[in-house]
């Protein structure tokens, strides 16, 4: 789970591509077409530079993006990707990507999870977890499970802004302040 707050402007230019979406119900279709744009970006760091570089055209930046991207993407992605251009807000690309994902899960109920354990559980304590969870929250959790040994036992539960810590670590940890004062 990463820690990279989106700025209100993303969330600005996300609000719009589900409005977009939301026209013909292409939710998810859209999104899918940003993360391959996405990964096309990550695979090609001069691509990523010439688009983030101030010194070249506006027009030339909207020329090579048409030159690449028209034919694999939706009209209304593509766009979308030259309004981004215009307004030289393409350096926010990626955390559009992020906010209407985010959009999405909660149009969808879901929730994203990071779900830190002492060990890697199995299947069944894994079911557990989540079915316990999805009663608390209220909602389709989407996990993602991490090990770290150094919280010697319990789980620790990362969403939103939340972070719940069940740790012998963390128990130990407030005995000690609570010990030292």
């Amino acid at each position: 789970m990463t820690n990279n707050r989106v700025s209100s402007i993303s969330k600005i230019y996300a609000k719009a591509l589900m409005d977009i979406a939301s026209e013909n119900n292409s939710y998810d279709s859209v999104l899918n077409q940003l993360n391959e744009i996405k990964n096309i970006l990550d695979n090609s760091e001069d691509l990523k530079v010439v688009l983030d570089n101030s010194s070249i055209s506006t027009a030339k930046k909207i020329e090579i993006v048409n030159d690449i991207f028209q034919g694999k993407v939706d009209n209304k992605v593509l766009n979308f990707l030259k309004l981004i251009i215009e307004k030289n807000r393409f350096n926010e690309f990626e955390f559009i990507i992020k906010s209407y994902s985010e959009m999405l899960d909660k149009k969808a109920n879901k929730k994203k999870v990071e779900i830190v354990s002492a060990i890697k559980l199995n299947f069944e304590a894994k079911t557990n977890v989540l079915f316990k969870l999805e009663h608390k929250l209220n909602c389709e959790i989407v996990p993602d499970w991490q090990v770290d040994e150094d919280i010697i036992a319990g789980l620790i539960f990362k969403f939103d802004d939340f972070v719940i810590d069940t740790s012998v670590r963390n128990k130990v940890e407030n005995l000690s302040k609570t010990i030292s004062r």
